[in-house]
């Protein structure tokens, strides 16, 4: 997904990366056309061929009947993009949502816990495993999207047509096909080439074998996160209905999920394809004879034979290109993007200095009964200023309790 400053006119007519306009098949469709008009030009004009056209009406049925099919691919293509942005947003909120319910609930519970060892440790470690496989699910997740049913057509350049049921036994065949992964602490972030999925632990021998098994890893991810979650209910100290609210989260976070999924596998009607293309071909080659009768110019009739040409292919290509949002090409969405900001939010509800803040209780806040400067030493013990050097409010002797 490219983003640029569309005040910049000048610069944006000329941009020619992730552009429909520029691209070699475009350009060298347009100036065929181009060539067609000027050598019908010729031979009408010079070598006095009659063409036997007598009015234009033919071609302006066509070419309605072409612009109206272009404009409305166009517009189902962009409900299709949109939709892919808004559902990949709706559950990666949901996913953050459920995180940070987790996050507090097991931080005000170990709060209370602090005399029970053992179940201190039972919390600490459903954090753990928790974060783990929230980024994992992403990872996946992302994977999944970017290698859907359309996207796999896509890239292995199909020559015929194919129904879902084939590709379902394809992909099977294949079996699992694991995603590339590295831990978060070793990626270089400013790595542009670096494609491979950030998480925080890689998954087990046991975890491998469960996914290399399942149909569905997406779904097998989410099951360990859900047996976590309920699995930790009898050490929080929230109340049931309360936490109810972490698996409606996810439901709907899976929702949203699916609803990328269809748009990742569910391609553009192949017989409304195919007719749009046969009358888009046909309009290309009457296009110079009808031209060049209305123009009548030998300098005008290419000019306009080419960006005649230009507005409907191009708008046909740009349809195309958003019918299809996920993938590794530059105007699709970057899903990798999404997972690293993600697993970025995770690692920051997370921060040990962040529930260090949370546990004081005077901190933010006026408290008539602590240290004047109580507040100010916390930030500096915890390191939370945003100056790097020494701060000048000097620590207190008074004990801070967190």
């Amino acid at each position: 997904m490219l983003l640029y400053d569309n005040k910049s006119y000048l610069w944006l007519l000329l941009h020619r990366r992730g552009s429909v306009f520029w691209r070699c098949d475009s350009m060298l469709g347009g100036l065929l056309v181009a060539l067609a008009g000027a050598l019908v030009h010729y031979l009408r004009e010079d070598q006095e061929v009659d063409i036997g056209i007598a009015h234009h009406y033919g071609l302006q049925a066509l070419g309605v009947g072409v612009t109206w099919a272009i404009v409305f691919r166009t517009q189902l293509a962009w409900h299709r993009y949109w939709e892919a942005v808004t559902q990949l947003h709706f559950y990666y909120s949901k996913f953050v949502d459920v995180f940070s319910q987790f996050a507090a609930f097991a931080e005000v519970s170990l709060k209370g816990a602090q005399e029970d060892a053992a179940k201190t440790e039972r919390i600490q470690r459903k954090q753990r495993r928790l974060k783990a496989n929230f980024a994992l699910l992403s990872a996946l997740a992302a994977d999944r999207l970017t290698l859907g049913d359309n996207q796999r057509m896509e890239d292995t350049r199909a020559r015929r047509a194919q129904t879902r049921t084939s590709m379902r036994i394809q992909k099977e065949s294949q079996g699992f096909q694991q995603p590339a992964f590295a831990e978060a602490d070793k990626v270089d972030r400013d790595d542009k080439k670096d494609t491979r999925y950030k998480i925080f632990q890689l998954p087990s021998s046991r975890q491998m074998r469960l996914l290399e098994s399942s149909q569905d890893a997406v779904s097998t991810v989410m099951y360990w996160i859900i047996w976590d979650l309920a699995d930790a209910m009898k050490d929080l100290s929230i109340a049931p209905p309360i936490q109810s609210r972490m698996y409606q989260e996810l439901s709907n976070g899976m929702l949203g999920f699916n609803n990328c999924v269809k748009v990742a596998d569910v391609p553009f009607p192949l017989p409304f394809a195919q007719l749009l293309g046969i009358l888009l071909a046909a309009f290309s080659c009457l296009m110079p004879v009808y031209v060049v009768i209305f123009t009548q110019s030998p300098i005008v009739s290419p000019i306009v034979c080419f960006f005649l040409f230009e507005s409907l292919w191009c708008l046909n290509e740009v349809a195309k290109e958003l019918e299809n949002p996920f993938g590794q090409d530059v105007n699709d969405i970057s899903v990798n993007d999404f997972h690293v900001r993600f697993v970025d939010t995770l690692m920051s509800l997370s921060s040990p200095k962040q529930q260090a803040v949370l546990h004081h209780p005077s901190l933010g806040l006026p408290d008539p009964d602590a240290a004047p400067d109580a507040s100010a030493a916390l930030e500096v013990a915890l390191d939370l200023t945003d100056d790097p050097k020494e701060p000048d409010v000097e620590v207190p002797t008074t004990k801070l309790q967190l």
